[in-house]
């Protein structure tokens, strides 16, 4: 085949595999498959390759002939174990060149004689097997492919950039497809849903392109209007049922997590020292003195109190009113900062002030 054609079915395949497999594609690896798809035509002195190598192509066609060692497979070991340091800047640099130069083989085999796959044995690899069926270098056959082949990188490359299943989601909005990319990709990114919900309490319709902050019982907490609601196909657990739903890829993020001893403090004196300018959410576990009938812990709330236990996932201050000055007894929660791109770390500090004692001073007297 010509060098057209090698290099199309090459970017095929790799783009192909981005779509199938999900690995993202870049320049770096994509050039890498397309050159290493023209190595195995070294031993061919009149190609482009052989050429600009002419000092390697002569002696290794007159020696071994071509579509012979350099299309076998003790090519492919030998390029991939040469290759192998490459692996220390990207994984994916390695499989592009390995990859490459085996489409080169993969395509020759439609070629009127096959290759030797298989050298040094002379057993030649062709297919298919009627030979009217085969394609001849440069023919009308060849071009007929190259066209298709061309269509084909057009068609794939922007389904590289979203894998198979988030195309399909792109296409069909599936909320389901939705929650499985955030759970791959949580933490790594901010990002948006673009919803259409029912209200499971009031069976209003929602629209919005709300940012997504967790998980909740197989399904996503959004701010919806600023406030965090569970979205997800159970009544039980989930404010709002989805109709559609599409996830929105936004900036990078990066996490910053503060560990909080709570034992004597309370919740006004955390949020007093945070940034309220700053993006974050408190999650954890306190214990207080205070009892309250047992919550609903199935129904997704940004605290629920039951017993003597206060339960928090992704709360902020304005979620936690009716409980800041409630002392913890014991208890951890992690104060989650995040942060965009330029973005400095917070330094978050609770100071030197003593814990408040979570025992009330008319009760201590007794003890």
């Amino acid at each position: 085949m010509t060098l057209g054609t090698h290099v199309a079915f090459a970017s095929v395949l790799y783009l192909g595999g981005a779509t199938l497999f999900g690995y993202r594609p870049d320049l770096i690896s994509w050039a890498l498959a397309a050159v290493a798809s023209l190595l195995p035509d070294i031993d061919l002195p009149p190609s482009k390759i052989g050429r600009l190598f002419w000092f390697l192509s002569v002696p290794l066609e007159r020696r071994f002939g071509h579509r012979t060692l350099t299309h076998s497979l003790v090519a492919v070991v030998a390029v991939a174990v040469l290759a192998w340091p490459l692996t220390l800047l990207h994984p994916l640099y390695w499989g592009s060149v390995v990859g490459g130069y085996g489409s080169h083989l993969w395509l020759d085999m439609l070629n009127l004689r096959g290759i030797d796959l298989f050298w040094p044995s002379p057993i030649r690899l062709v297919t298919p097997g009627n030979r009217n069926w085969r394609i001849a270098v440069g023919s009308k056959a060849e071009m007929m492919l190259l066209s298709v082949l061309l269509v084909l990188t057009v068609a794939l490359y922007p389904l590289s950039h979203l894998g198979f299943r988030d195309a399909l989601q792109a296409l069909l909005k599936s909320f389901d497809i939705a929650v499985e990319q955030y759970q791959r990709q949580i933490g790594t990114h901010w990002y948006d849903l673009e919803l259409v919900a029912s209200d499971n309490l009031t069976l209003a319709r929602v629209t919005c392109r709300c940012p997504v902050v967790g998980l909740w019982k197989s399904g996503l907490v959004v701010l919806q209007d600023g406030k965090p609601r569970a979205v997800g196909k159970s009544q039980q657990n989930h404010h709002l049922l989805p109709i559609t739903g599409r996830l929105i890829e936004g900036e990078p993020l990066a996490v910053q997590s503060v560990r909080v001893e709570m034992k004597g403090r309370t919740l006004r004196g955390l949020v007093s020292k945070v940034d309220q300018r700053r993006v974050y959410f408190i999650n954890g576990e306190v214990q207080t003195g205070r009892i309250e009938p047992i919550a609903n812990i199935d129904l997704y709330q940004p605290v629920a109190y039951s017993g003597q236990t206060m339960t928090l996932r992704y709360a902020r201050a304005s979620e936690l009113g009716p409980w800041l000055d409630l002392v913890a007894a014991k208890g951890e929660v992690f104060v989650q900062f995040w942060l965009r791109p330029g973005e400095q770390p917070v330094y978050f500090d609770l100071g030197n002030d003593p814990p408040a004692d979570p025992i009330p001073a008319e009760l201590r007297r007794f003890l």
